[in-house]
């Protein structure tokens, strides 16, 4: 017995995390004590924990451990920035909210701090690597324990004690339905979920680690028990975040089976479906098509409906009823003007609209989660629907009403109900929170109980200073195991390690859809397996390093420039993803719907055969195969979701920043040089059009692929690796295949060469092998563009060969304007072209004394530059002046035809600002540093500044599309969806601002609603216009006309007229 409580005393920290381990996941969330303000209680657990923490700070004090560990600085900061934001929101921003209490957000900062000193007990726990073992046998033991529990509510009637509300976490015992998903001994399913997703990555990982049959054959045991409760909860994103979360396992152990474990993934997968095919359902309801009846003037959704017979209502009685409204018909009908009808009366299909049930967390509620309703499929027009109450009282007759109207039914895409209260209710409000002070947010408790994003909560609660002091740690875990790593020579601990930290990615991706950070049972086991798996790497470290030179290694290091872009872009165009869709995106939505044969969201079947067409067919169209196939993935997965488009676009302009950044740091050689190039590529706003219309989304990926074909030329000229070579055609292919601008890349190409490849001259470079092997994609490209008929020039796209050399000069002079200094320059660019357009001799001397200054300030100031940055202006220069190549000649300019050409542009920025730098530093080096950031600060405020003007102007523009759609609700008749009807606009809106509105596309637009071949769409720029093609009194000629806000009115021609 002295022997036990000597051994028990040396390893108290031990014991304490087994404990915990058992404790913390298998006693259910029963309340102890209440609080006041909220219906979350103290529990047992809570007094364990502090129970454990509280003999820690003894043995600090004792000076028996240090509290010195590789996490204890991150862990501080981040409770400082909890610390400062909390005091902040009770001070200044919780007056003005309701229903947000003080004492709740102290509570919340102390149990975030409790959460988190789990940490130290896991770190302590596992200094010695022969008590891995135990632990591990503790967890099998303990996810057992719970995987059962779980079956056996769902087979056995074992209780559950939930905390989904207030009732339910009063600590009542609840028997769940045979439908129910399980949550075994945890406060609900997602909980339950999480903390398989933590804890299955381990066993799995300790599969490579263990030889022993009966310990591998445990594991197993444990890891299919697992995954049955995981299947249990019918939870999508944590079943999501596991496959990535074992993915990264097999990964780290052996990356040559990743391949081989895909097979047998989705063998596994689906032999789970089958034996439970509501997994299945969940999935397939995450999006799903429904008819909804809308008030045909406002476009308002009124609820979805289903069609039944006549004999449905045999024993209800049927109301004629006007009321002006379904949701409260009873208090705003007229009782004179109802009369019963009988039912035999009413046609064989009724339209019903039924009183939906308290929602279950399966079904849509009535008017919600709509994808882009107004552009949803007219079905047909309704003259009225019937609606059906609930009963007021157990004794009523069932009634249904007859609500009659202007209406029409619409096939409709909707998300389920757990996507729309994120989308449309908890996300915002944290995000309304973080804005309100983006740097320490509002506070703990700000935002209530649930907002089912653990990274947006944390922006609302703490800031943006608490964010990344949060990243911060997990930093510093993965720096120091990355450190360690080399001296860890057991196969058992470097299983483990890896383990948690794939765990901790899966519940890093289930953070994006549950609040797994703040759920108490997932973050206790969370914050005590990384102590684990950190306390167990630091028992192999041989020597001390110094973690703040790691810190400021990693800041300037890709990954980190690549988060710092990310978040930059999100930061300057988030507001866009609200923005409906404009002009060509409804052509581009035409060409991957209208083939005659469709699937289930309305668009050609995604196959081989639809895929070569696009390649053999181009229409009469340009030949951009890739951007057709982009358009049919997204309109087949996302239908007409403008957010995903946006979203899109939006990583595509993230990933060229990027491309620009790694070019700028080959071709610079400065790693900060390289970074300010990257940064200032996304201030600049002249090329905004590209990002900001869904149409131009090709020529995002052209400009990706022109930089990743460039970056490996140069990868394969520095490391003699032909695979590069390979990649870099293999890019040309792709660029060629979005957008036309992809024919320079061959060029940009020569031009790398001849600058940075010197003693090879240029005359040579052109006839050798590489630039046979560089341009050999155009020939094919234009034999097979050819073949399949694509558009050359004509109309706006075609060539003056009069007016060629000065529509190039004048073309350049805008797109310097329009790159360097923004859409700004616009009018006095067309003030100058207009005048000198009409005055060719003028523009001739013009355009002279323009070559010859710049000859004279070439020839009197290069030599100030550095033979280096001589070689990055000129490469800007031509790389600029390359990639409009193909634009100059045309007869004016165009923002997004700037993109790739603002690459070169921000590169010969950075260096004038080094210079100006240089300028000043004869002032002293404080002054030149002030003095440039304030140039610096000043011209992206300048940028930044029309960057939100032009936002503002492509959401006006797509109000507009929305409003001349729903405008069009009114006049529909049923017989627009298959009879020859010409519908006639008048005052078409073509521009608002800087963004287009319908330059073409409205007949595509109009197709997209009615679905009809035969409507067809006339533009006129008056009405007199419009009536002298039509007859008076025909019913299948129409004319409308544009007003102001977008919306279109009806005009009828006089008979009078002819």
């Amino acid at each position: 017995m002295k022997k036990l409580l000597h051994w028990s005393k040396q390893n108290f920290f031990l014991l304490s995390a087994i404990v915990c381990s058992v404790f913390i996941p298998l006693y259910p969330k029963l309340p102890l004590v209440d609080i006041k303000n909220t219906w979350v209680y103290i529990r047992i657990e809570d007094f364990l924990v502090v129970g454990v923490l509280f003999l820690l700070v003894i043995a600090v004090m004792r000076r028996q451990i240090s509290l010195k560990t590789p996490l204890t600085m991150p862990i501080l900061l981040f409770w400082i920035a909890g610390g400062i934001a909390t005091m902040h929101g009770i001070l200044l921003v919780f007056p003005s909210l309701q229903a947000v209490y003080p004492n709740v957000a102290f509570l919340s900062f102390l149990r975030r701090m409790e959460y988190m000193s789990l940490f130290f007990v896991g770190y302590f726990a596992l200094k010695e690597k022969r008590h891995l073992a135990a632990l591990v046998v503790v967890l099998v033991g303990t996810v057992l324990a719970v995987s059962l529990y779980g079956i056996g509510q769902k087979y056995l009637g074992f209780p559950a004690f939930l905390t989904m509300n207030e009732e339910y976490a009063k600590g009542i015992p609840i028997r769940l339905s045979q439908l129910s998903r399980i949550s075994s001994t945890f406060s609900g399913h997602y909980d339950l979920a999480a903390y398989l997703v933590l804890v299955l990555p381990v066993f799995v990982s300790l599969l490579f680690g263990y030889t022993k049959y009966w310990q591998r054959a445990v594991l197993i045991l444990g890891v299919l028990l697992g995954f049955i409760a995981l299947f249990m909860t019918v939870s999508r994103i944590s079943f999501f975040a596991l496959l990535l979360a074992l993915g990264f396992v097999v990964f780290l152990h052996k990356r040559k089976l990743i391949l081989l474990t895909l097979p047998v993934t989705v063998i596994f997968v689906l032999l789970f479906v089958s034996i439970s095919p509501r997994v299945f359902d969940r999935f397939g309801n995450t999006v799903k098509a429904i008819d909804v009846v809308i008030d045909a003037k406002t476009g308002d959704p009124i609820g979805h409906t289903k069609t039944v017979p006549n004999t449905y209502f045999m024993t209800k009685i049927i109301k004629q009823q006007y009321a002006r409204t379904i949701k409260n018909i009873y208090g705003f009908a007229s009782p004179s003007a109802s009369f019963v009808v009988p039912y035999l009366v009413l046609p064989e299909q009724v339209v019903l609209l039924a009183e939906p049930d308290a929602p279950t967390g399966e079904d849509l509620p009535q008017g919600t989660g709509y994808i882009n309703l107004s552009l949803a499929p007219v079905i047909r027009k309704l003259d009225n629907f019937f609606y059906e109450p609930k009963p007021r009282t157990a004794t009523t007759a069932a009634e249904v009403f007859i609500i009659n109207g202007d209406f029409l039914l619409k096939k409709v895409f909707t998300y389920d109900l757990s996507f729309t209260t994120r989308f449309q209710g908890e996300w915002p409000r944290a995000m309304a929170a973080f804005t309100r002070n983006i740097l320490v947010g509002s506070g703990y408790g700000s935002v209530g109980l649930a907002v089912d994003n653990s990274y947006l909560r944390m922006l609302a609660e703490v800031g943006s200073l608490g964010f990344v002091f949060f990243t911060g740690i997990f930093v510093a875990l993965g720096m120091y195991i990355k450190k360690i790593w080399p001296d860890i020579d057991s196969e058992q601990s470097k299983s483990f390690i890896i383990g948690v930290m794939a765990g901790l990615a899966g519940i890093g991706v289930n953070a994006l859809f549950i609040d797994v950070f703040e759920a108490s049972k997932v973050a206790f086991m969370t914050w005590l397996l990384i102590g684990m798996a950190l306390g167990l790497a630091a028992s192999y470290q041989r020597k001390a390093f110094n973690m703040l030179k790691e810190f400021k290694r990693i800041l300037i290091s890709m990954p980190s420039i690549a988060v710092f872009i990310f978040l930059l872009i999100m930061l300057l165009y988030s507001p866009l993803m609200r923005n409906n869709f404009v002009g060509d995106d409804f052509t581009w939505f035409r060409w991957v719907a209208d083939c005659g044969e469709q699937n289930i969201s309305g668009s050609c079947p995604v196959n081989i055969s639809t895929v070569v067409r696009f390649f053999t067919h181009s229409d009469g169209f340009f030949y951009r195969p890739g951007t057709k196939i982009y358009f049919l993935v997204m309109y087949t997965v996302f239908w007409l979701n403008q957010n995903a488009y946006h979203a899109v676009s939006l990583a595509l302009h993230g990933l060229v920043a990027l491309l620009v950044f790694i070019l700028a740091n080959k071709l610079m050689k400065q790693s900060f040089m390289a970074a300010a190039a990257g940064l200032l590529f996304l201030f600049l706003s002249g090329y905004s059009e590209a990002v900001h219309w869904i149409s131009a989304t090709g020529f995002l990926f052209s400009a990706v692929f022109i930089l990743v074909s460039l970056l490996s030329f140069i990868n394969w000229v520095e490391k003699k690796k032909m695979r590069y070579g390979i990649f870099s055609i293999g890019a040309i292919f792709f660029a060629l295949s979005f957008h036309e601008v992809g024919v320079v890349t061959p060029f940009v190409v020569l031009a790398y060469r001849s600058i940075f490849l010197r003693g090879y001259p240029l005359s040579k470079m052109l006839v050798d092998r590489v630039s046979a092997f560089v341009f050999f994609p155009l020939p094919l490209y234009f034999l097979v563009r050819f073949a399949a008929g694509s558009h050359w020039l004509s109309g706006d796209y075609n060539y003056n060969v009069l007016r060629l050399p000065f529509n190039v000069v004048g073309n350049a002079f805008g797109y310097f304007l329009l790159t360097v200094f923004g859409s700004v320059t616009s009018p006095l660019y067309q003030l100058i072209r207009g005048g000198l357009r009409t005055h060719i001799g003028i523009a001739a001397v013009v355009i002279l004394c323009i070559l010859l200054l710049a000859i004279w300030t070439i020839r009197n100031k290069y030599h100030i530059v550095q033979q280096q940055d001589r070689s990055l202006i000129g490469f800007g220069l031509i790389f600029s002046f390359l990639t409009l190549l193909p634009f100059l000649g045309l007869g004016n300019i165009s923002s997004r035809y700037s993109y790739v050409a603002s690459v070169g542009v921000a590169f010969t920025l950075v260096i004038f600002m080094k210079y100006v730098y240089i300028l000043l530093r004869e002032n002293g080096t404080a002054i030149a540093k002030a003095g440039t950031v304030v140039i610096i600060s000043v011209y992206m405020l300048f940028q930044i500044i029309q960057q939100q003007q032009i936002t503002a102007d492509w959401y006006q523009a797509g109000e507009k599309t929305r409003r001349f759609i729903v405008s069009m609700g009114s006049a529909y008749e049923d017989s627009w969806a298959i009879a020859p009807v010409e519908l006639h606009f008048v005052n078409v809106p073509i521009r608002h601002g800087e963004a287009w509105v319908f330059p073409v596309g409205m007949p595509d637009a109009v197709w997209l609603i009615y679905r009809n071949p035969n409507i067809r769409v006339f533009s006129w720029a008056t009405l007199p216009e419009a009536f002298s093609v039509i007859d008076a009194g025909v019913k299948t000629q129409r004319v409308f006309e544009f007003d102001a806000s977008g919306k279109v009115v009806e005009r009828i021609k006089p008979p009078d007229i002819q």
